[in-house]
């Protein structure tokens, strides 16, 4: 089995294994992260391709003890992932990460979507009201 990283640089050029894909942190109501599923939550840099497929994160939201994550594949709308969600404050260096076993297609609106209230305390403690407004590094992991 391959590991494929997938990260985006801040000037919207696309790499697979190096780079960055950058998120503002934002707040809408009770939730912290970033979001452009029936929300405009936080703010995105950069673009990416899997497998030469466009990527696209559609949600990182933590809000009431649950975190969503979600993201399309152009072209793909069936099946599922086994990812890892990996979050590098660009502040301070410090990294959190998250396995997600199997992220399984949703809808058209959301893709491949998941939720859990089983989140590591690194990773919790970044959707915050004091991290609003502060970027960080996001990788997706496709194991």
């Amino acid at each position: 089995m391959s590991l494929n990283r997938i990260l985006m640089k801040a000037n919207g050029s696309v790499v697979e294994g190096e780079g960055k894909f950058i998120v503002t942190l934002g707040r809408g109501g009770y939730q912290y992260g970033f979001s452009r599923y029936n929300a405009t939550i936080g703010e995105i840099e950069g673009n990416v391709k899997h497998d030469g497929k466009a990527v696209t994160l559609v949600m990182m939201l933590y809000g009431s003890g649950y975190l969503d994550f979600a993201f399309k594949v152009d072209g793909v709308y069936s099946g599922s992932y086994n990812v890892t969600l990996k979050l590098t404050s660009v502040d301070t260096g410090a990294v959190a990460t998250m396995d997600w076993g199997k992220i399984t297609f949703n809808s058209s609106n959301t893709g491949f979507y998941g939720y859990t209230q089983s989140i590591p305390t690194a990773v919790k403690s970044i959707f915050t009201a004091s991290n609003v407004g502060k970027k960080y590094r996001v990788e997706i992991i496709f194991n």
